[in-house]
């Protein structure tokens, strides 16, 4: 047998060393090390960015549910009707798999899911609370809201820029975005980035490809804020 080269020897040696610190240096750092979610909508002066405005709805449960109650959480958010004969049922369908999905790692005190009817008159507290069942949506974290028409179609259009309105020729007589945001723990929207490193501002709720992003990218936020936790107790 010839000789073992010394040289390969320390070369084993010094990886055997490096690798503890590593490992420690990626769990020290975690999801910093990757680039933060798009804080979306700046203002005209560019010191702050847009946020969701006021608002209280009433959920499936006949609670009041303001903006302020989901202060500190991050939250998806659709406009959705219950007599959707079109996209409706696939859109919920899929947040249900983004809500199981998230809900292995965060609870229901981290990450809301919020549905806003756009057929308020026919989507009741009694109709929501039904189909939330019967969709099997866990409602400790997904609020299904309804109220005035007036105020969830403005919240649409100039809180989440998203489009909802009453039309008779449409399927079911309303027309409404099948797209979904992502709202931060101080309100704002956020957002990952498509495959050419745009921000995409909202996901496709009928995409699987968009709906696997959009899990991702919540999981991503839910990651910065924890990490942002552990650095600010150290």
């Amino acid at each position: 047998m010839g000789k073992q080269n010394p040289y390969k020897k320390w070369v084993g040696l010094f990886a055997i060393l490096l690798l503890p610190t590593v490992i420690f240096m990626f769990l020290e750092t975690g999801k910093n090390v990757y680039e933060k979610l798009e804080i979306l909508y700046p203002l005209e002066k560019g010191e702050k960015h847009h946020t969701i405005p006021d608002f209280r709805f009433v959920n499936q449960n006949g609670a009041d549910i303001q903006k302020k109650d989901l202060k500190g959480k991050v939250w998806a958010a659709n406009f959705f009707f219950t007599t959707c004969p079109s996209i409706c049922p696939v859109m919920n369908n899929n947040l249900l798999r983004v809500q199981k999905e998230v809900e292995k790692k965060y609870s229901g005190a981290d990450f809301k899911i919020v549905s806003f009817t756009v057929n308020p008159e026919h989507d009741t507290v009694a109709v929501l609370k039904t189909y939330a069942e019967e969709l099997g949506a866990n409602t400790k974290s997904w609020h299904f809201l309804t109220g005035k028409k007036e105020e969830i179609y403005s919240l649409a259009h100039k809180g989440m820029f998203l489009g909802a309105a009453t039309d008779p020729t449409a399927e079911g007589g309303f027309l409404h975005s099948e797209s979904i945001v992502i709202v931060d723990k101080e309100g704002r929207i956020r957002s990952g980035k498509d495959k050419n490193g745009n921000p995409r501002a909202v996901y496709n709720a009928t995409s699987d490809v968009e709906i696997k992003d959009l899990t991702n990218d919540i999981l991503h936020l839910l990651a910065e804020y924890e990490m942002e936790f552990k650095n600010n107790k150290k």
